[in-house]
């Protein structure tokens, strides 16, 4: 998380003078300002945490792919791009799972296994 999530999902603040360096420093940095509020509520990491990736990266990666493909980027960019929608689509996969199992009732926080958020 701390090596591919986090400085991918910043990584749009570097790129604010193009249209998806924007896109991902509003949606990545949105997801990443939601559960940063989440942990410290909750004082650790549940399953809940990947709602929020939901919620903002996947429209983050129609609109990201959509714009590698529909406008001219330079090589810095169509990579950092291309790096998001990769780390982020994986991440999504699973936070597809997670998100169904936290609905089912699997809300232990790390470290609080015993309790519930």
């Amino acid at each position: 998380m701390f090596v591919f999530l986090i400085p991918a999902n910043l990584s749009g603040f570097l790129l604010l003078d193009t249209v998806s360096g924007r896109w991902i420093a509003a949606l990545g940095g949105g997801a990443l300002a939601v559960n940063t509020v989440i942990v410290l509520v909750q004082g650790g990491f549940s399953r809940l945490l990947a709602i929020p990736h939901l919620i903002f990266w996947a429209p983050l990666e129609i609109i990201l792919i959509t714009l590698y493909f529909m406008t001219e980027m330079t090589p810095m960019e169509s990579t950092v791009v291309a790096g998001v929608v990769v780390i982020n689509g994986i991440s999504l996969l699973f936070d597809a799972h997670d998100t169904l199992r936290w609905v089912r009732g699997e809300r232990s926080v790390i470290g609080f296994e015993s309790e519930t958020a």
